[in-house]
């Protein structure tokens, strides 16, 4: 290869680079939409963990609990009109107000929190099944539960904080968490109705079909080719069963949990194709789909929930405060700026190290960082402290890996080879070691993603994503030295160390 192209390949490569660099960290406004719109960086777009970010709570009270605050809005409300019934039918426990018939003897009071405590064991395995890094579900006060999510802002959606920045993002966040908790929360048990209101009757449910959760062998979400959707596995009974009860009904059936309609529609008069019976999404939501799989998986498996939560609290609907993260404000801001700390040492330690060939071990890292960020984005991965720390180990995978070939080529140029010699012979004698190690970190880091759940998975999942891109850069590596050495004049110059030859010399 000559002087030309490799310089044209050199400049393509390093152009795309930075091209790519600037889509990657540059926030602005999108032109023509009057500051309204903004774009931002794909850095700005990845899923912070909580200790980033912060994280969102919210209070559940079953029937007949209410907080102290709700208390008193309620009790100033009864003053005003001239009735103290409202005094006389709640009795404070801690910090929240119990209907009195609720512990009106040992026995009742005793039963009312063993329900509330096996509720929370429950939620607690369905929020435990959200792609979330992390989660708390807990008991307050003996008959309340306090849900705790990751706010799963990302940078941008964190920034709008501050005025007059787009704050979309946030708004789709917190969205989510809502609806998470929303779907997750049902209680009751699962039946298909012939409606959508409440006067919908039963076509298929627990208490009038005998062995009706015999018919169903769980949930899952179906995702393929961007489309999101709902599997329910059936048995062959259930397959059987539910053939019959749809050929012989007109319109549409739906899936209820209790008293709440799931909007998971079934076609009537059409037999089902195979097992499973598939439920897409009307807006192609995955955090939709999982919610409604999550939940209906669990009351198949028989976790249902006995108590109905909110429907008791003066305030509209469940309410979701978000924390700002123990960290502080700019913990993003200081995650990235310790991200950048690291590249540029990469970059620069590569440079002063190995000279014009060092230039190659830089590019390989700013490769990297963009490979990695964009697999953050495909993927949506949550980057929690934990999956930082992967992300750094990542690179220095792929550094080691280039310095041990970088050294095997020295040694070679030293024992009296050619660059080009040395290259080809320093590949050779390090790609069985190399290509062992990243065969067991694949094995180790897909396993750690399939079996773990929360952080460990995504940081598994990370890692296997760092090692195959630090196996595909040792390669390319090899690419870029080919192209930056070929122009090279002097042929046994390697790293600022030079040598005479001799006519034994390959």
């Amino acid at each position: 290869m000559g002087k030309v192209k490799s310089a044209i390949i050199t400049a393509i490569l390093v152009a795309a680079i930075i091209v790519l660099g600037l889509f990657a960290v540059i926030s602005c406004d999108v032109p023509g939409t009057n500051g309204v719109e903004k774009y931002n960086g794909f850095i700005g777009n990845i899923r912070l963990g909580s200790e980033f970010t912060g994280e969102a709570y919210t209070m559940l009270y079953p029937e007949g609990v209410i907080s102290a605050e709700d208390y008193h809005l309620g009790e100033n409300d009864v003053h005003e009109k001239a009735d103290d019934d409202y005094e006389n039918k709640y009795v404070k426990h801690g910090g929240l107000y119990i209907e009195k018939d609720k512990l009106d003897d040992e026995a009742a009071a005793k039963e009312f929190k063993c329900s509330v405590a096996a509720d929370a064991k429950i939620l607690a395995k369905r929020f435990g099944q959200k792609s979330s890094s992390s989660f708390s579900v807990s008991l307050v006060d003996d008959y309340a539960i306090k849900v705790t999510l990751p706010a799963s802002f990302s940078y941008a959606a964190y920034k709008s904080f501050e005025e007059d920045y787009d704050s979309t993002a946030r708004s789709n966040s917190l969205t989510n968490i809502s609806h998470a908790i929303q779907y997750l929360m049902p209680s009751g048990e699962l039946a298909i109705k012939d409606g959508t209101d409440e006067t919908a009757k039963s076509i298929l449910s627990y208490k009038e079909t005998p062995n009706f959760y015999t018919y169903f062998k769980g949930a899952s979400v179906y995702s393929m080719g961007g489309t999101n959707a709902v599997r329910i596995d059936l048995t062959d009974d259930g397959f059987n069963k539910l053939n019959v009860a749809l050929l012989s009904g007109s319109g549409s059936a739906y899936l209820f949990i209790g008293d709440e309609c799931l909007q998971l529609t079934l076609t009537m008069g059409s037999a089902l194709e195979d097992k499973s019976m598939m439920f897409t999404m009307s807006n192609n939501n995955k955090s939709y789909a999982e919610d409604l799989a999550i939940v209906l998986d669990s009351v198949i498996n028989n976790n249902i929930i006995t108590n109905s939560f909110n429907t008791d609290k003066a305030g509209s609907g469940t309410q979701i405060v978000t924390q700002t993260s123990s960290f502080g404000r700019y913990a993003a801001v200081y995650l990235g700026v310790v991200f950048l700390l690291v590249i540029l040492a990469a970059v620069v330690g590569n440079i002063v190290k190995y000279k014009k060939l060092g230039i190659v071990g830089g590019l390989m890292t700013l490769v990297y960082s963009l490979v990695m960020v964009t697999a953050l984005l495909v993927i949506d991965i949550e980057v929690t402290m934990a999956g930082a720390f992967v992300l750094i180990l990542g690179l220095a995978l792929m550094t080691f890996s280039n310095i041990v070939v970088f050294e095997a080529v020295r040694k070679e140029v030293e024992a009296g080879r050619t660059v080009h010699a040395a290259v080809k012979v320093g590949y050779k004698k390090t790609l069985a070691t190399l290509l062992d190690m990243h065969i067991i970190l694949w094995v180790v880091s897909a396993i750690v993603g399939l079996v773990c759940v929360g952080e460990l998975a995504a940081c598994g999942l990370i890692f296997f994503v760092a090692s195959l891109a630090s196996y595909a850069l040792y390669w390319f590596t090899r690419f870029m030295w080919y192209v930056l050495i070929s122009p090279t004049k002097d042929k046994f110059a390697f790293c600022g160390f030079k040598r005479e030859a001799n006519d034994d010399e390959d």
